[in-house]
Order: C-alpha cells, then structure tokens, then sequence
C-alpha cells in the first residue's frame, strides 16, 4: 500500500528510517532558532513554548504516516484493509 500526504496524488511518505533521519535534521536546524527567539525575546516564551507544541505534533504526525507506511510494506492485513 502507498501512504501519500495530502491527498492520494500527495508526496509518497519515505520508509520510518528516513523519516526519522528527516526529523531529526529539522530539529537540529531549528533548536538554535528557538534558543535565539527565547534570547532576545523571554517575554514571548509563551508563544514560543505553543510554536514548539506545534512543531512536535507535525513531527508526530510524520512518524505516523512513516509507521503506517513500513507497515504496510511488511503486513498484508493492511493491505487487505485498503481494498474494504
């Protein structure tokens, strides 16, 4: 079964480990922006705790669609599944 994003003509979701390696780069990339925004602007460490919320979630939602996907390939109950 092909997991897409989106919708059925959406991005195919890459297998877990590379969804996983993809995550891990995004944080990496992010974690000093947030560390700056939290610098020079602690007022807003409000907004800034809610943004990082949402981050997490998204990258949640990735791991999912990346689970279902490796699963999929390995499982043919899934499979059947789609076809119901």
């Amino acid at each position: 079964m092909d997991v897409r994003t989106g919708s059925k003509t959406g991005p195919q979701v890459p297998p877990l480990p590379t969804v996983l390696l993809v995550i891990a780069q995004q944080l990496h990339t992010q974690q000093p922006v947030w560390l700056q925004q939290l610098t020079e602007h602690p007022e807003h460490f409000a907004d800034l705790e809610v943004q990082v919320h949402q981050t997490f979630q998204q990258l949640a939602d990735q791991v999912i669609a990346g689970l279902l996907a490796q699963s999929s390939q390995q499982s043919p109950r899934l499979e059947d599944l789609k076809k119901k």
